[in-house]
């Protein structure tokens, strides 16, 4: 704490030193940055650094929403977002989730944009700050605080702040706790020139959608590459999807409700991320040599891609098949349930799958 001299005598002139001494910082002594401090109820105060100038869209989108100053369909403009709401969801050693307005015409600010991925910043500890969502590029209001390591989200999440005080206070939150205040404090020449509009914030999420049509068409166009040059014998089936037989089965498709036994290994096509069937209903997992798992024609449930091939194969067939990510799990992905000591077996959105299937019966 910095001395303060006395120019003043007298008791007079010493009690108004004294109470010159005791009043609080004006501003909190954190280093140059963006940071919100986030007053819960009942449980204390967290900070955390926003990465303002590596994620500059999504942390515009959230001062803005804090301070009022971007237009949403939920609260009118000059309406602090943050203020009042609550931590609708908490998974211990997962994440706390927040970010859904209260008393607001809506659950989301009525708009969406894109993720902002960086390299770099991880979920890989306590305390990292993202942004969540339904899929990429479905960003809103709503943004996670986690509890432990979840790197294996990286990619497919958008990083945007860490937790630099009030640890203690983030793993104490529990589901319905509620944020009182989100107060943003600026450090620095380039934090205090961070102001977000509407304008400013329309202009970024537009320049990112942008840059997110080319991503899409540059992986379409990796996509066709790949399979042309890994598979330029494949046929396309009646059902859209292209496969290769890998060896020839006997007799006919089995019937709706037959009950049959099928394996499977495969790997997502782009990134070569390798895995094969388990007896947990036939859900993919890290592993060297694939499970036969029990699958009902018509109503066991792998992915629609896969459902329908299985449909259309014979007794002891075995097939190549290649499933587009709309005909595999999507925009949504797949997270597999964590098992201890290991780590979580994922496959990401948007991700086209190449399998081999057998049917064993």
């Amino acid at each position: 704490m910095k001395k303060i001299r006395l120019f003043a005598i007298g008791t007079a002139g010493l009690i108004a030193a004294f109470a010159l001494s005791a009043a609080p910082c004006a501003t909190p002594e954190y280093p140059e940055g963006v940071y919100a401090e986030v007053t819960t109820a009942g449980k204390g105060m967290f900070v955390f650094r926003l990465e303002f100038e590596k994620t500059p869209m999504t942390a515009a989108n959230f001062v803005g929403l804090a301070e009022g100053t971007i237009e949403n369909a939920a609260l009118p403009l000059g309406t602090p977002y943050f203020d009042g709401v609550k931590w609708h969801r908490v998974v211990p050693g997962h994440v706390i989730q927040c970010g859904i307005p209260k008393g607001g015409k809506r659950e989301d600010p009525g708009y969406e944009f894109p993720n902002e991925i960086v390299p770099g910043l991880t979920h890989g500890k306590l305390g990292m700050v993202n942004m969540a969502n339904g899929g990429p590029n479905t960003n809103g209001s709503e943004w996670c605080v986690m509890l432990g390591d979840r790197s294996y989200l990286d990619g497919d999440y958008t990083v945007w702040g860490e937790v630099i005080e009030g640890l203690d206070v983030v793993t104490s939150i529990v589901q319905g706790d509620e944020i009182q205040t989100v107060k943003i404090i600026r450090i620095g020449k380039a934090a205090k020139a961070f102001h977000p509009t509407t304008a400013s914030f329309k202009k970024m999420v537009d320049e990112a959608w942008v840059r997110v049509k080319k991503e899409d068409a540059d992986r379409k166009t990796a996509e066709d590459a790949a399979v042309l040059a890994g598979w330029p014998q494949a046929k396309t089936g009646e059902n859209g999807l292209k496969y290769v037989v890998l060896k020839e089965g006997k007799g006919k498709p089995f019937a709706p409700g037959a009950k049959i036994k099928v394996a499977y290994s495969g790997k997502c096509l782009l990134n070569g991320k390798a895995f094969v069937s388990t007896e947990e209903d036939g859900l993919p997992y890290w592993g060297e040599a694939p499970a036969a798992f029990e699958y009902e024609i018509g109503k066991t449930k792998v992915n629609p891609g896969f459902d329908a091939s299985v449909a259309v194969m014979k007794p002891g067939e075995k097939r190549l098949v290649i499933v587009p990510s709309d005909l595999g799990y999507g925009l949504n992905g797949l997270y597999t349930k964590q098992r201890p000591g290991e780590k979580r077996f994922i496959i990401s959105p948007r991700t086209m799958l190449v399998y081999e299937i057998e049917i064993l019966n």
